[in-house]
C-alpha cells in the first residue's frame, strides 16, 4: 500500500499515520512520559470497567500481554492516582477486581470526548495533508501541542 492509497475505512495510510500520532500526542500531553504500557494497562482498566467487568491484575496481564510485574507497577500509579480502587470480588474472595472510581469515570469520558472530537477533525483530513508543506504541518503540530489538555495530577 502507497500513503496515498485510501483504506477501508476511507483514510490514506498516511491520515491514518496522522490520526495516530494525534491520540499518541493526546494521551501524552494528558498522563506524560509514561511507557505506552501503562497506557496500554490504564484504556484496558477503563474500557473494561466501562463494559461492567473490572478485571483482576492477572486478566489485565492476559488482555494486554505485558508482565505482571510491569502491570502492578502500572496499575500502582492509577490506584495512587484515584482512578481505580481494589475491591474483593464477591464471587471469589481471593480475587481483587480494580474498579472505576468516580474520578476514573470522569477521565474515561474525556478521553471519549476527545476522540470524538479527533474523529469529527479527520474530515478532510486527506486533502489537508496534501495541501500542506513540512513547515506548515510542523506549525500546526506545535499549535495542537499549545493547546493539548492539561497533564492529570
Amino acid at each position: 500500500m502507497t500513503t496515498k492509497q485510501t483504506t477501508d475505512i476511507g483514510l490514506t495510510a498516511e491520515a491514518q499515520m496522522a490520526v495516530f500520532w494525534r491520540i499518541l500526542h493526546l494521551l501524552t500531553a494528558r498522563y506524560g512520559n509514561y511507557p505506552m504500557g501503562q497506557l496500554l494497562v490504564a484504556l484496558t482498566m477503563v474500557f473494561l470497567n466501562h463494559k461492567g467487568g473490572p478485571p483482576t491484575m492477572t486478566e489485565l496481564c492476559r488482555a494486554t500481554g505485558l508482565p505482571k510485574a510491569s502491570v502492578s507497577r502500572y496499575v500502582s500509579w492509577q490506584l495512587k492516582q484515584g482512578l481505580v480502587k481494589e475491591t474483593i470480588d464477591p464471587d471469589d474472595r481471593r480475587q481483587r477486581r480494580l474498579v472505576q472510581t468516580k474520578k476514573g469515570r470522569k477521565e474515561w469520558l474525556w478521553q471519549v470526548d476527545q476522540l470524538g472530537n479527533l474523529f469529527a477533525e479527520i474530515k478532510g483530513l486527506d486533502s489537508a495533508l496534501d495541501e500542506r508543506n513540512a513547515k506548515e504541518l510542523l506549525a500546526r503540530m506545535i499549535e495542537l501541542t499549545d493547546m493539548a489538555p492539561k497533564r492529570i495530577r
